[in-house]
């Protein structure tokens, strides 16, 4: 037997043995929600890699309560190690996947949860979620087993104790991504998903109230509660290519619309009440870290409509069409992985309000509009979304005598809630 026959049998025997070795005893690490196209899936294939090997994956929820229970934020370096330290974990993941010329890239940073800081960083390209799975599940191991298997948790720590089939050498890290991989807990910095699509169920409320009515037929209003379809999209193009500032500009649209209702006035008349919104526009959406900051801009219409159930019967207040221009600023929260919470604040420059200016014909109006919506990842990629919209409208009417209605004023006040499920991507 030559040389060159020697050395592979012993090369073969190596790999053998360490094969059959088990890991050290604190191979417990978790991995942070993946950002970007296609991210729910891809983790889940990175997950079940690491849990094929042996390795205990902690989920997101444990780290959560662990976070809460210890006080400490839990994407800032000392409370990564606190965390670390509670629950015995010995490394972290993150990825971040980005589509550039038609690729798909997924970049992977491993993490000693202890004073070493970053332990490896790969990346896999491909031209489809397909491929790309494929890649983790035949090469993630051979890329990053051998870092995993030299993490360790921070002194004190009592990991669960796991077997792991060893690693191949560090030569097979050699296609690692350029060192610009985020921390763990850090966000893409574009993060805000491309395409957001929600369809539920809601209902409205509404008062008007006028301000010194003088003719008497005049009263105040109210809409009860009352079902409605509710669908909101979003569609940020730019974000499937990149996190560049084209990423920020998108459009977006939201309507509600209500069934025929009754209602009462204050004395008691029953009346039919048709209840429709409908706004689009678009949204500039800058990214602070692992929030957001948003500009928007659009047309909005909104209806109520009232029919008496009786002849001769006047309705209190006459059908209101306000068509708007809606414009303010918005902020959008990450209170944890699974949870975001956003407030946008708005001025309406009305265009037409209706029937109501037939009323009061020297009418001027201005209104302000507060909307808070949450969304909640139940799975995967699949949201429950909860939103409530508050408007208010304000009129000033320079009634005059001999104007058919007069008063000094009204105020016009709705909250529409909503409640549904929809996914981001």
């Amino acid at each position: 037997m030559n040389f060159s026959a020697r050395m592979l049998m012993l090369w073969i025997a190596s790999v053998t043995l360490l094969t059959a070795l088990p890991a050290r005893a604190d191979t417990r690490v978790t991995v942070h929600d993946f950002y970007g196209p296609s991210a729910a899936r891809v983790r889940e294939e990175v997950v079940a890699v690491l849990e094929k090997k042996g390795l205990t994956v902690v989920n997101a929820a444990e780290i959560e309560n662990a976070a809460t229970k210890l006080g400490v934020d839990r994407f800032s370096e000392g409370g990564r190690q606190a965390v670390a330290k509670e629950l015995g974990l010995a490394g972290w993941m993150t990825g971040l996947l980005q589509r550039k010329k038609g690729k798909l890239t997924l970049t992977l940073v491993v993490y000693d949860s202890g004073q070493r800081g970053r332990m490896a960083r790969t990346k896999f390209v491909a031209s489809n979620t397909r491929q790309l799975s494929d890649a983790v599940k035949g090469r993630l191991w051979d890329r990053t087993g051998r870092a995993l298997l030299e993490l360790e948790a921070p002194a004190g720590a009592a990991p669960e104790k796991v077997e792991v089939a060893a690693a191949p050498s560090r030569s097979s890290t050699r296609d690692e991504a350029p060192r610009t991989a985020a921390e763990p807990g850090d966000r893409d910095p574009g993060r805000g998903e491309g395409l957001r699509v929600f369809a539920g169920v809601g209902s409205p409320y509404r008062s008007l109230s006028y301000n010194d009515p003088i003719t008497s037929t005049l009263g105040d209003y109210r809409l009860n509660a009352a079902p409605v379809g509710d669908i909101y999209v979003s569609f940020f193009p730019g974000r499937f290519a990149n996190s560049g500032p084209l990423s920020w500009f998108g459009i977006e649209g939201h309507g509600q619309f209500g069934l025929n209702s009754p209602t009462l006035n204050q004395d008691g008349n029953a009346f039919k009440s048709r209840y429709d919104s409908v706004y689009g526009g678009v949204r500039a959406r800058i990214p602070l870290g692992a929030h957001h900051v948003s500009a928007f801009s659009g047309y909005s219409l909104s209806r109520f409509a009232i029919t008496s159930e009786k002849d001769g019967v006047t309705a209190p207040t006459p059908s209101v069409d306000y068509r708007s221009i809606r414009s303010g600023l918005g902020a959008e929260l990450a209170l944890s992985d699974s949870m975001r919470v956003g407030l946008d604040a708005a001025f309406l420059n009305f265009l037409s309000v209706g029937d109501i200016a037939k009323w009061f014909p020297r009418a001027t109006a201005a209104g302000v509009e507060l909307s808070l919506a949450s969304t909640y990842r139940m799975t995967g990629n699949v949201f429950m979304r909860m939103a409530a919209v508050y408007s208010r409208a304000f009129f000033d009417f320079h009634a005059q005598p001999g104007d058919k209605y007069i008063a000094g004023g009204a105020l016009d006040q709705s909250l529409a809630i909503a409640l549904g499920l929809g996914v981001q991507l």
